[in-house]
């Protein structure tokens, strides 16, 4: 089903559709990033808890315990290491450039385009909650996106009701969507301790 809809998807603008009860269209124009973002307090460990796949890579809709950890390589780029379980534990490793605009990013995939594209922090607090837009294929037509994602990560695997408040009221505002609208990314056991099959992208 997911495999048909990216095909539809990504085909043309005009042709986008509705899933998981919302229309994508919401999701073409680029958003802006968050006002005073500071990377240093983005750093370290996050936990993927809601998710809009992005066609490119419409197989993370299949991952449960997912995290991910940044850290500053340098002053033009961070480094991030993925860890996922798809049946048994993997591990993605790449990198991320860092866009003159606070809280922006660009990400180019040597292997594909997997995670190459653009990435904006539309809203976060950096003890509690991130919410992260990205873009695999940007538009001819202006600031618009075909192949958006939306990725809810938070800084503990099993948040509050406050935190999720919060996101909830971030999505609203930002898209009209509710955290109803975006696929549960199941956690149960971190991957980072475990033997994990490992890949390098970047």
């Amino acid at each position: 089903m997911m495999s048909f809809l990216c095909v539809v998807l990504l085909s043309t603008l005009t042709t986008w559709t509705i899933v998981h009860g919302m229309d994508e269209t919401v999701l073409a124009t680029i958003p802006v990033p968050m006002k005073k973002f500071d990377l240093s307090q983005s750093l370290g460990r996050w936990y993927y808890q809601f998710q809009k796949a992005p066609c490119s890579w419409s197989g993370s809709s299949e991952f449960s315990d997912y995290e991910i950890f940044l850290s500053a390589e340098n002053s033009k780029s961070i480094l991030f290491t993925l860890t996922m379980r798809i049946d048994i534990c993997n591990q993605i490793t790449g990198r991320a450039f860092i866009n003159p605009q606070p809280g922006v990013f660009r990400s180019k995939d040597s292997i594909g385009n997997v995670f190459s594209g653009l990435y904006v922090i539309v809203a976060e607090d950096p003890k509690t909650y991130s919410i992260v837009y990205g873009c695999t294929k940007l538009s001819a037509f202006g600031n618009k996106c075909e192949d958006a994602s939306i990725t809810v990560k938070t800084r503990v695997p099993f948040p509050n009701k406050k935190i999720i408040a919060q996101i909830y009221n971030v999505l609203m505002a930002v898209w009209g969507i509710s955290i109803h609208d975006l696929q549960r990314v199941p956690f149960r056991e971190s991957c980072v301790k475990q033997q994990r099959t490992k890949y390098t992208y970047g």
